[in-house]
């Protein structure tokens, strides 16, 4: 076991078998007590089963990395996140239910659009009407309407609403049940699901067939849930259906201070309360920060009072709060700060482990529009970064690429007509008349040859190629290594102004080939559907390509921190974003700002413009935000 502190040491010791809940303050070790809860249990158990919810995949991969070595891990400890989890239940179980097998999951929001629009049409609906748009000018007012209902249906879901509850809450709006219904009746037409539906089916499947909960229960009598205070309602009730009343060995670690999903219908409450008096946990605290030097800690104690208590061996550490003229002036003086930082022998006072480069720098912003001046002066000044995105992975560019995609999409679920008019489209093909023909991929590559696009029989090769993987074992490696020496042969005669789209082509397909290599190297399965799946959940999204210094939203910076924090664009209507009003949303602002600055190791610069040049073209004036007059107090 590695050193513990005697609280830290306290929780990983507690009687097994008891619920446990953890408040952790930043920085105050909250992972080392997680991951050493689940050594002791394995240690002192001879064949119980773990189970380990983290926030994202990257934290699953890193506390896997801490755990592994231990005798009988792989068939005792499982590591996920909760949507994996649920996931792997629909996918055994879903038939239970009367889910049809192999649900696709559409994890992009434009796909969610183009499924509502179409129950719309279903159920003899007049879209134009009914999105109140006139003219083809009010594109931007009919995208809002559908945003809105797409959220809406998403409270539905995050909240397990039921019947009666929907009725109440839209009693104003008296057609959204239908319209709610329709769209669900849609998804699955389609052999669908979105994410939301992965929590809501896990939980029914759960409380509706209990014999399937029992099955997971007999091999798994511990549960532990890091970033609990980010759970929303769906998410804890998941995790009391899946205890039932057997499971009491519930290990819950989080911090208020830090809940920041709001949006997603996220509350600290489940931790704080509901946890309490469901499960009626021993609750253990962590305040020490033991990764931040005293400048930071004592920067975050001014946000939130108390929450933080030095480490006495912490370094000084620097905590500066600037103003610039405007947003260029700004960006300059980072940059300009940045390449002082990398000279050789720049002086770090010994604070900092080696010599300073880019990977141990981070700018934050509330939102990625804080970036564009940064940005640009990184361009200018040839500094290398990255932008640091979630985990979902990006649609391909190249034809050859969404093709590949597409079609993949389109032979595990024949009935996706979705991503099917987008693959049809692409290859600039007809529609066809009805879905779920097993051999349109093969009909549609004897099309394909005529189309007016780039290299049309590599496109069609493609087709017929995915007709034929075999789905229960394909083998990509070999797939990918055919059409890697066919887009090679291809490029040796191409024309110069079509060499982008082969380039972009051969990348793409590099790209999939890595994300199979992935799949099977982390042991998620052997199936065509469960490398889409596991794509979908993003338990593929790799960010070790990403070189240079990190720009990265507070957001996806969760979890994460760096030894130099630069924190840009301080303004009121920025930071806190200009949408909080509510006191509940303004704390979750605060609550942004604390979990900013606890993502410095060491030093921390936090800056803001007084002028800005808004999106219509005028300057405007900004006032510095409350959160840094509260840091300058």
């Amino acid at each position: 076991m590695i050193s513990l502190s005697s609280s830290q040491a306290q929780i990983v010791e507690a009687p097994l078998g008891c619920a446990i809940r953890v408040l952790a303050s930043a920085g105050s070790g909250k992972t080392r007590v997680l991951t050493e809860r689940v050594r002791h249990i394995m240690e002192h158990t001879k064949k119980d089963g773990i189970i380990a919810i983290t926030f994202t995949n990257k934290a699953a991969e890193e506390m896997q990395t801490r755990l592994e070595g231990i005798d009988g891990f792989e068939e005792r400890c499982w590591i996920t996140t909760v949507h994996s989890l649920c996931q792997r239940i629909i996918d055994q179980y879903g038939h239970a239910i009367g889910l049809p097998s192999d649900l696709h999951i559409y994890e992009r929001d434009q796909d969610r659009k183009s499924v509502f629009l179409q129950s719309l049409r279903d159920s003899g609906t007049d879209v134009d009407a009914f999105l109140d748009v006139s003219d083809t000018e009010t594109k931007r007012d009919r995208e809002r309407v559908i945003q809105n209902y797409l959220d809406q249906f998403s409270v539905v879901k995050r909240n397990l609403l039921s019947i009666q509850e929907i009725e109440e809450k839209y009693s104003e709006h008296g057609s959204f049940l239908q319209i709610y219904a329709a769209y669900q009746d849609a998804l699955l037409q389609s052999g669908g699901m979105d994410f939301d539906d992965i929590l809501v089916f896990a939980v029914r499947i759960l409380l509706e067939q209990p014999w399937c909960a029992q099955i997971y229960r007999a091999k798994y009598k511990h549960l532990c849930v890091d970033e609990a205070q980010d759970l929303n309602r769906a998410q804890y009730e998941f995790v009391k259906a899946f205890c039932g009343t057997e499971i009491r060995s519930v290990l819950m670690v989080g911090d208020p201070n830090q809940m920041i999903y709001g949006f997603n219908g996220s509350s600290h409450e489940y931790l704080c309360e509901n946890f309490v008096e469901d499960f009626n946990p021993q609750s253990f605290t962590l305040s020490e920060n033991y990764r931040s030097s005293k400048a930071v800690v004592r920067l975050a104690n001014k946000l939130k009072p108390g929450s933080q208590i030095e480490a006495d061996f912490a370094k000084t550490g620097l905590a500066e709060i600037l103003a610039f003229q405007d947003e260029e002036a700004e960006a300059a003086w980072v940059c300009g700060k940045i390449l002082d930082l990398l000279q050789p022998g720049a002086d770090c006072g010994g604070e900092i482990e080696g010599e300073i480069g880019l990977s141990k720098i981070v700018i934050l912003g509330r939102n990625r529009f804080a970036f564009q001046s940064i940005e640009k002066e990184l361009d200018d000044k040839k500094i290398g970064y990255s932008l640091k995105k979630g985990e979902r992975h990006a649609e391909p560019m190249s034809i050859f690429g969404k093709v590949l995609d597409l079609g993949i999409r389109l032979r595990l679920n024949p009935k996706d007509w979705v991503d099917g008019k987008k693959l049809f489209s692409t290859l600039k093909v007809q529609f066809p008349s009805r879905w779920g023909d097993d051999l349109q991929l093969e009909n549609l590559a004897a099309l394909v040859s005529d189309a007016a696009i780039a290299y049309p029989e590599l496109q069609a090769e493609v087709l017929r190629a995915i007709h034929h993987l075999d789905i229960e074992e394909p083998n990509i490696l070999k797939f990918c290594t055919g059409f890697a020496k066919r887009i090679e042969e291809l490029s040796l005669n191409m024309e110069s102004e079509s060499s982008g789209e082969l380039e972009r082509s051969l990348l793409e397909l590099q790209e999939f080939r890595g994300l199979w290599t992935g799949f099977k190297r982390k042991g998620l399965g052997n199936t065509l559907s469960a490398f889409r799946n596991a794509i979908a959940l993003g338990q593929l999204f790799d960010d070790a390509s990403q070189q240079g210094l990190t720009l990265s939203t507070v957001h996806t910076m969760k979890g994460l921190e760096k030894d130099i924090v630069f924190l840009v664009g301080m303004c009121e209507g920025v930071f806190p974003d200009y949408r909080a009003q509510t006191p509940k949303e303004l704390e979750e602002e605060l609550n942004n700002a604390f979990v900013a600055v606890t993502r410095s190791r060491r030093w921390i610069y936090i800056s803001y413009p007084q002028r800005r040049m808004m999106p219509w073209g005028d300057t405007k004036f900004q006032r510095p935000s409350r959160f840094l007059k509260l840091m300058e107090d």
